[in-house]
């Protein structure tokens, strides 16, 4: 028996932070949680912009009952690490960026990052520089259109 072919969720959720942790206490004294991208959209679907499931489930492209196993999972790892002193990282996960999203890179050119559209200032024809900044070297996110 061969197993259903996961489904990619559509994402349109980049939090400009990966990792939040206990103030403190160093990184290396913490066990880490993990949060995917899907899981970030999810909760940000029902929690923050209090969507049905229906709703939310059609905004992410799954079944109510996939959007409704993410949402609790999610909560679980969210509430587990906040009780237990945990560190969260979000990073990955199965999904395809939505619309809003596109992927850019730092001035150094040595991180990308998936940012949304919005937080693009136009500067010039063919030079574009985002409001944020790239969480690793500091420099503004930036894309070169053609």
């Amino acid at each position: 028996m061969v197993a259903r072919p996961k489904i990619k969720r559509i994402v349109n959720t980049v939090p400009i932070y990966t990792y939040f942790k206990p103030q403190g206490i160093p990184m290396t004294g913490l066990e880490v949680e993990n949060l995917t991208l899907e899981d970030i959209e999810a909760l940000r679907l029902k929690d923050v912009e209090n969507l049905e499931q229906v709703a939310a489930a059609k905004k992410m492209g799954v079944s109510r009952s996939t959007f409704q196993r993410v949402v609790k999972n999610a909560r679980l790892r969210l509430v587990t690490a906040i009780i237990e002193g945990k560190a969260l990282k979000i990073e990955g996960g199965d999904y395809i960026p939505g619309e809003n999203i596109i992927v850019r890179k730092c001035l150094e050119g040595k991180h990308h990052y998936f940012v949304k559209k919005e937080d693009i200032d136009s500067k010039g024809n063919n030079e574009k520089i985002s409001k944020i900044k790239c969480p690793e070297c500091g420099e503004r996110l930036i894309d070169f259109e053609k």
